[in-house]
């Protein structure tokens, strides 16, 4: 891992999720792009009466932004990380945005969304995930430091998984805890389960493991429920990736989780 993108609204757990990503680039001596989006304006002179006055009011906010990026990669607790800062205007929009940045891992902070305002617009980081080209880390306000011990990965029975990227950074003693959520609509059988958990074992060479088969009303409210019980600390989804977008395993499984998990998500792209 060399290159770690972390989007910034300039906010306090914006600035949280570069803390994040500046731990991460100190053990893997990345480099971080500190990225900040500003809406792209069209202007129609004919339409509009002060074109000037919006394109110089876009322009100043533009050089107030690189003031705040520089004025936090110049304090003291990143002064050993290189980081990038990065503003742009983009008619692409935000995710276009940062779907053209080379990275290896994203780093972004979310806050979640619920109730009316989930339904209409879902959470930025949920967007991002949708568009990303690699794995993306999501830290929740919730959580303490960074610094999983106790992961917990939600599996489907889709043999893709079984060829999945390594893990973008070190994972403790490795991810031993595997849960598949079984609904009251699910009709595999339990046998069937673990012999496919048993070959993603041994596809992974992975040789100490525990899989539960947990009952819930739903899949996302499952991971959620069975991470709390266990007092995970990170929570490990797969999505599938075409054409440049991550199709979810079962509707919107991963955005669910990562709207109502209080403990990060690391979200991974599978072909």
């Amino acid at each position: 891992m060399k290159r770690i993108l972390v989007p910034t609204d300039l906010s306090e757990l914006a600035n949280r999720a570069l803390s994040v990503a500046a731990h991460l680039a100190r053990q893997y001596g990345a480099e971080i792009t500190l990225a900040h989006y500003l809406p792209f304006a069209i202007v129609d002179p004919v339409l509009t009466e002060a074109p000037g006055a919006i394109a110089a009011y876009l322009d100043d906010r533009e050089h107030e932004v690189e003031a705040q990026l520089a004025a936090i990669c110049q304090r003291p607790d990143f002064t050993d990380v290189t980081i990038r800062p990065l503003v742009k205007r983009s008619e692409q929009g935000l995710f276009g945005m940062l779907a053209d940045q080379p990275a290896d891992l994203i780093v972004m902070a979310s806050h979640g969304s619920s109730g009316l305002e989930e339904w209409l617009f879902g959470s930025n980081a949920e967007h991002v995930m949708q568009q990303a080209h690699c794995p993306v880390l999501i830290i929740k306000e919730q959580a303490g430091s960074f610094d999983p011990k106790n992961p917990v990965c939600a599996i489907d029975t889709d043999d893709v998984l079984k060829s999945h990227p390594a893990w973008p950074f070190h994972l403790g003693d490795g991810v031993r805890q595997f849960v598949y959520v079984m609904t009251p609509t699910d009709s595999r059988v339990t046998d069937g389960i673990r012999q496919w958990m048993a070959d993603f074992a041994a596809a992974r060479q992975i040789t100490d493991y525990e899989l539960t088969i947990f009952a819930d009303s739903n899949v996302p409210d499952g991971i959620i429920h069975f991470a709390e019980s266990r007092g995970a600390d990170l929570i490990l989804l797969f999505t599938h990736q075409k054409s440049g977008f991550w199709h979810l395993v079962s509707g919107s499984v991963a955005e669910d989780v990562i709207n109502h998990a209080t403990i990060p998500v690391l979200v991974m792209p599978v072909a």
